[in-house]
């Protein structure tokens, strides 16, 4: 018969001792219980794993990291776009199916093809045309202002000069920034009850989005300011309304505040407050003022950002395909497309980005190059010693995906090419293939190296002083 009431057999032995029983079993501390509960008395710290104690960060539910962390984990996860360019391009878009995409975004790809059709005799001139769209501050006037820099000591100068490029940047971008506006506007329209909507109506007929003439800067600035931002913040305290009309006036204030600071007369009036500087006088003495804004206009950026159309219609496209892609998988290669081409362009990207579409002699190709132009070279260094460092990412159609890292000083050049497995049998000829191009650059392969391309080559290997927060900057909230 089973002992279901847990019935013990009395302990054998001399029954003076039962008036001092041993001690229950179950009230003993056994290690390997975690967090005992003992009525009587106070036992050891609990150290179950479930334990605020033990692991603090229990009740986080976001990752707390400083703005430079949170782009160091999605630059190793998503800083490169060449291998997406070929999901989209190479595999979807060489069907004639288009991969279900609709009529409209097909002519539009179509368009953009045509646009980075490149001869093979002029790809060079295409290299330095991208190189000059990529950077904003080269020139013979930039030159000058990095020299005043570097020679002074006086803060107000430096943070004076550090505040012209603000404004001049914003400027340079004024017309972009006056298309965010209109944008965000109509969003916020159609987020807002029928009353709001017909008066936000009435303000945005005010304003001038074409215009682009002298004044219509601060005419729309005022209009924003003293109408527009003032109503929206009487309509959401009146509706309560804290989502995104709430965030979306946020976003309106913060575009109008750097529309207006880009206005040309606040330019002007900032360039000729640092002519007052000696340090300023003694590289601009003679330079007029009054014609600031034709130098700044005759820059090799601004003459070929305004004949780069194949990028515009390449932002456009991505942006279509984020809205119209035909499933959700494609929808989010075109978002990682954008994701990479703004990580690339964060404060925190010390080296030159590129993207260089091309379709030669009917074959489509993607490279992405990273360039440092100053990788070794030091405050007095001559032009001989400067160390330039390069990683390039390129997929040729029907080629395969290609990684190209060297470093370059003084005519020499150590450089390692990652190939597609199915070039194994030719790597002879791509050797000698590679020391010709370099003779007739008057370079001098020094040591080169030559792999497969299975394992691609990591940013961080490449340049790790991206990683180790040397030549960034640093960015606070």
């Amino acid at each position: 018969m089973s002992n279901i009431l847990r019935v013990t057999t009395p302990m054998a032995g001399n029954y003076d001792n039962m008036s001092h029983p041993k001690t229950d079993m179950a009230n003993r501390e056994d290690p390997r219980i975690q967090g005992p509960v003992v009525p009587n008395k106070v036992v050891r710290a609990d150290a179950r794993s479930d334990s605020a104690a033990e692991e603090q960060n229990v009740g986080l539910k976001f990752q707390y990291q400083s703005n430079f962390e949170g782009f160091i984990s999605q630059m190793k996860s998503e800083g490169v776009m060449t291998q997406e360019f070929a999901t989209v391009f190479f595999e979807q878009l060489s069907n004639q199916v288009k991969a279900g995409m609709g009529e409209g975004s097909a002519q539009e790809i179509a368009q953009f093809l045509e646009m980075i059709k490149v001869d093979p005799q002029n790809m060079l001139a295409f290299l330095k045309e991208q190189g000059d769209a990529a950077i904003r501050f080269q020139g013979a006037f930039f030159s000058l202002l990095r020299q005043v820099m570097s020679e002074t000591k006086n803060v107000e100068l430096r943070a004076g000069i550090l505040d012209f490029m603000k404004r001049y940047t914003d400027m340079a971008e004024g017309k972009h920034i006056l298309r965010e506006i209109e944008q965000t506007i109509k969003e916020l329209k159609g987020g807002m009850l029928q009353s709001g909507r017909e008066k936000m109506e009435e303000m945005e007929q005010q304003m001038k989005f074409g215009g682009s003439g002298p004044g219509s800067t601060v005419e729309n600035a005022s209009l924003i300011k003293g109408k527009m931002l003032p109503y929206l913040n009487k309509y959401i305290g009146g509706t309560h309304d804290r989502g995104n009309v709430r965030e979306g006036a946020a976003f309106l204030a913060a575009l109008t505040a750097r529309y207006e600071n880009g206005d040309a007369a606040r330019v002007i009036e900032r360039f000729e407050e640092l002519m007052e500087y000696s340090a300023m006088q003694k590289y601009f003495k003679g330079f007029e003022t009054q014609s600031l804004l034709k130098v700044l206009e005759s820059t090799d950026f601004e003459k070929t950002i305004g004949k780069n159309k194949w990028m515009k219609g390449f932002v456009s496209m991505i942006q279509n395909g984020m809205q119209q892609g035909a499933n959700i998988e494609q929808k989010q290669v075109f978002r990682n497309m954008m994701t990479s081409i703004l990580l690339n362009e964060s404060v925190y990207m010390p080296v030159l980005h590129m993207m260089l579409p091309m379709q030669v002699d009917g074959n489509l190709t993607f490279a992405e190059m990273w360039v440092d132009p100053d990788a070794g070279r030091g405050a007095g260094e001559s032009e001989n010693e400067r160390v330039v460092q390069g990683l390039v990412k390129f997929d040729i159609q029907d080629v395969g995906f290609f990684d190209l890292f060297f470093v370059y000083q003084d005519k020499k050049v150590n450089l390692q090419l990652n190939y597609p497995d199915a070039l194994k049998d030719k790597e002879k000829e791509i050797r000698n293939k590679v020391a010709e191009i370099l003779a007739e650059n008057g370079l001098t392969g020094q040591e080169l190296f030559f792999g497969s391309s299975k394992e691609s080559i990591a940013i961080s290997e490449a340049f790790p002083q991206i990683f180790e927060r040397k030549n960034s900057i640093n960015v606070k909230i």
